[in-house]
């Protein structure tokens, strides 16, 4: 999907819901075409010529958990995982110099912020240009650049703010920028600022900023507070500090696995100025009750800033209804790796508009983008399609106070009735996109080999793969005899009633719609009574999803992003979709995997995934 899901400024699990409601109106109004991805494919290298990564060591009793809460997912499926897909990120190539597309350089969080600062998207000494172009889904005079806000965050973000870390999505590397070193020690988290940083008014970035943006990060319920002041955010201005103009320590109620804690900080953009949001920082700080703090939390989300001081390499200059203009910001450290004077965002609020303003070169790339193949076959030579893994994928999630799919019986069903592949493929609208899941468990690596070859290594066997590729009726049947049903004149009823699927999803994302109607398909072919019932983007997210209004929902069933599974089992069991939209239970009854991670079937996942954020990698 072009919008990148949401991307989230703290790296905090969003769902498709919780991103509709970030970018209001005005973003959904566009009509969100798809997810992006391009080739997939069963190929050695499955992020498009990118070799995958040596997998990062995991102790044993790490590996346990991560295995048993897999097997759990996978024995009760409280979530349905469907596919994995791959991003198209575009970049081009006559007036710019940019890292070919199977280069480990584009596998980054993302590459239209990363590839300029590093000096690796340059302007050709041919061309005459001397402005970069993007595009961007809100109104350019009606952006604002209050992280906090949420509402119509302008994409202009990726030059004007400069983030904390630097991300490769592919390997699970991190490293520096904003904070350029750390160092955990125990349940101290010490962050290093990056010398001559510097505010667009000229002031420099001090550990203040640093710590004032993760502040309000965690006051405003960002998910780093879970380690930080869980049960008091009255503590958070003792407990994150600036110990010198470079220094700051992050004091935690626990010891917390190091890469957890990176991905929730690598993500963050730098916008907390002391100057402009130090007063909200200053009434969160000194509130004395549970309503003080409240209010002064709603007087730092209704903040509008129009124009920004950013940190980044190019400053605000001026928005009109057409485009946001920036302009490069000389004192930036890196200011000298790019050899243009300005970078524009145009306002292409549909899909269709950035994929002909690629085909016409009006734009010269896109951060995240889905174009089906029509629209593929269009682009000129000129246009690369570098291919970046999302860690997330379509999937099906249920609501548990509703009959049947409360029944883990018909949930195992309708898993074995699905060919996941030509779901994937259906989805994927030509392009290859999209990889048929091989073990529905939680777990993500599809594209990079890690499932089996590091997260499952040795427990595979174990793994129910519910028929991927092909359709287990034999399987599906005698599951559905045993809840109670038989199969009548083609279709399987209880009690004289048939049995019913309804499932609701976005009209406005159609490889999802498309991946729904293949499923029902499939569901109808097998003699169960299913239906897709789209609805319109923002009353499904807004009103039919969050309020539980559905039997069988279509939903990303892992944390986007992510390549720790701790993320995706947090998602799956612990987080408000899980809780509220889905009504999961809190207990599952489930085989045990490893004896010394459970002593019995009935399982707590979220205690699980708990104590695996305390696990030492």
């Amino acid at each position: 999907m072009a919008k990148n899901h949401g991307e989230r400024q703290s790296r905090v699990p969003l769902s498709r819901r919780r991103f509709v409601k970030t970018i209001g109106a005005v973003g959904v109004a566009g009509g969100l075409a798809g997810c992006g991805g391009q080739q997939a494919g069963s190929t050695s290298t499955p992020t498009g010529g990118v070799d995958a990564p040596t997998p990062a060591a995991v102790d044993k009793k790490t590996l346990r958990k991560i295995q048993e809460l897999a097997y759990v997912t996978n024995q009760t499926l409280p979530a349905m995982p469907l596919l994995e897909k791959l991003a198209q990120s575009f970049q081009t190539t006559d007036d710019w110099n940019v890292p070919a597309k199977d280069s480990p350089k584009a596998q980054l969080y993302w590459p239209t912020e990363w590839l300029p600062r590093s000096g690796a998207w340059t302007r050709t000494d041919e061309a005459s240009d001397e402005r970069l172009t993007f595009a961007q889904w809100a109104v350019p005079k009606d952006s604002q650049y209050n992280t906090w806000n949420g509402k119509n965050f302008g994409e202009a973000r990726r030059m004007l703010f400069d983030r904390f870390m630097k991300y490769n999505l592919a390997d699970r590397e991190y490293t520096g920028y904003v904070v350029s070193d750390w160092t955990l020690d125990g349940t101290t988290l010490t962050l290093s600022i990056r010398e001559g940083q510097a505010w667009h008014n000229g002031d420099p970035v001090t550990a203040t900023d640093v710590a004032n943006q993760i502040k309000l990060d965690c006051y405003n319920g960002e998910s780093l507070n879970t380690f930080i002041a869980p049960e008091d955010k009255g503590t958070l201005s003792e407990k994150i500090t600036a110990t010198d103009t470079t220094t700051v320590e992050l004091s935690l109620v626990k010891a917390v696995n190091e890469e957890i804690l990176l991905a929730y900080l690598q993500p963050t953009y730098l916008v907390a100025h002391d100057d402009t949001y130090g007063t909200f920082v200053t009434k969160l700080d000194e509130a004395g009750s549970t309503d003080e703090r409240s209010s002064a939390l709603g007087e730092l989300t209704s903040h509008t800033k129009s124009e920004p001081i950013g940190s980044g390499p190019f400053q605000f200059e001026d928005a009109d209804t057409r485009r946001t203009l920036l302009k490069k910001f000389e004192d930036h450290p890196d200011a000298d790796a790019m050899n243009y004077s300005e970078v524009e965002y145009l306002y292409k609020p549909e899909n269709q508009g950035r994929w002909d303003s690629l085909i016409n070169g009006e734009t010269d790339g896109s951060a995240t983008l889905f174009m089906p193949s029509n629209k593929l076959n269009q682009l000129p030579d000129t246009v690369q399609v570098s291919l970046i893994p999302r860690h997330w994928g379509l999937g099906l999630v249920f609501n548990f106070d509703e009959k049947p799919v409360d029944d883990p019986r018909i949930r195992k069903a309708i898993a074995h009735v699905i060919n996941r592949k030509a779901v994937a493929n259906n989805s994927g609208a030509g392009t290859n996109s999209k990889i048929a899941v091989t073990y529905p468990s939680g777990l993500t690596g599809e594209f990079t080999g890690q499932i089996e070859g590091t997260w499952l290594e040795g427990v595979t066997e174990a793994f129910q793969t519910y028929g991927r590729g092909m359709s287990q009726s034999e399987e599906a049947a005698a599951l559905l005899e045993k809840a109670g049903y038989q199969k009548q004149n083609g279709t399987w009823k209880k009690d004289g009633e048939p049995l019913s699927l309804p499932i609701k999803g976005p009209s406005g994302f159609s490889d999802w719609v498309s991946g729904a109607q293949t499923i029902v398909s499939q569901l109808k072919q097998f003699g169960i009574e299913a239906e897709a019932v789209m609805k319109d983007t923002s009353t499904y997210w807004g009103k039919d999803y969050t309020n539980g209004d559905f039997v069988v929902g279509l939903q990303g069933w892992a944390s986007y992003d992510y390549s720790h599974p701790f993320f995706h089992f947090q998602w799956l069991f612990d987080s408000w979709d899980a809780k509220n939209a889905w009504n999961l239970p809190s207990d599952f009854t489930s085989p045990v995997l490893h004896d010394q991670e459970r002593d019995g079937e009935t399982v707590t996942p979220a205690r699980l995934v708990s104590e695996l954020s305390t696990s030492e990698e």
